[in-house]
């Protein structure tokens, strides 16, 4: 009870003047404290999407090759005609009275597709999930600076009692969305699609030769 009668003779002390400097410089801090937070997402987000995009373009350009490998290769018409009139030249049998193919004539039969390697299949599932990790980080990212953009709309640089009281309640909104959590992702994200990446390489590369696959393989590690 004497603890609450002081704090009210305390409050009933202070003049309107040093009430007026109390909330400016609170509001001070809070400004600061919002510009230098905006500031700096900003920053962090413009320098993740000049990267998710030339990621996002280098790795297109691969998918654009690898998806191929998924396709079953056609078989050449030329070459099944030229294996047949190959096959019969050699199945001829000749006598005084004829010659004779002992070859059937040409007859079409589907045979079925080869299978798809499974290094090709190993391949794609690796880039384009990178891919798929890159494009969803800027995604984030560029709805991160629409919420950055709507809490700064509308609030005057001035340190009043309402703007500061504004400021706070945006404040504690990306507080409860958890914006800061949601900027940390961004970079996790990259740097997933960047191992999915390299590990693609590193199995591309062992497909084709050991010696570079296994240098490769030191510099990723």
């Amino acid at each position: 009870m004497r603890s609450s009668q002081e704090l009210l003779r305390r409050r009933d002390i202070y003049e309107p003047e040093e009430h007026r400097k109390a909330w400016s410089d609170a509001a001070k801090v809070v400004k600061t404290y919002s510009d230098e937070m905006i500031i700096r997402w900003n920053a962090e987000i413009d320098t993740y999407l000049v990267y998710a995009g030339l990621f996002s373009a280098i790795l297109t350009a691969f998918n654009v090759q690898s998806y191929l490998l998924l396709q079953p290769t056609p078989v050449d018409p030329s070459l099944l005609a030229l294996q047949q009139i190959s096959a019969q030249l050699s199945s001829f049998s000749t006598n005084s009275l004829f010659i004779n193919s002992t070859y059937p004539a040409l007859q079409r039969v589907d045979s079925p597709p080869p299978p798809v390697p499974t290094a090709a299949i190993w391949l794609n599932t690796l880039w384009f999930s990178s891919l798929i990790l890159s494009l969803s980080s800027a995604s984030i990212g560029i709805m991160v600076k629409q919420w950055i953009n709507e809490y700064s709309s509308g609030i005057s640089s001035s340190t009043s009692h309402k703007a500061a009281q504004l400021r706070q309640y945006r404040l504690n909104g990306l507080i409860e969305w958890h914006v800061r959590h949601i900027v940390m992702l961004i970079p996790i994200l990259l740097q997933l699609a960047l191992a999915l990446f390299l590990a693609g390489i590193l199995v591309l590369l062992w497909t084709l030769d050991s010696t570079v696959a296994i240098v490769a393989s030191l510099l990723v590690a």
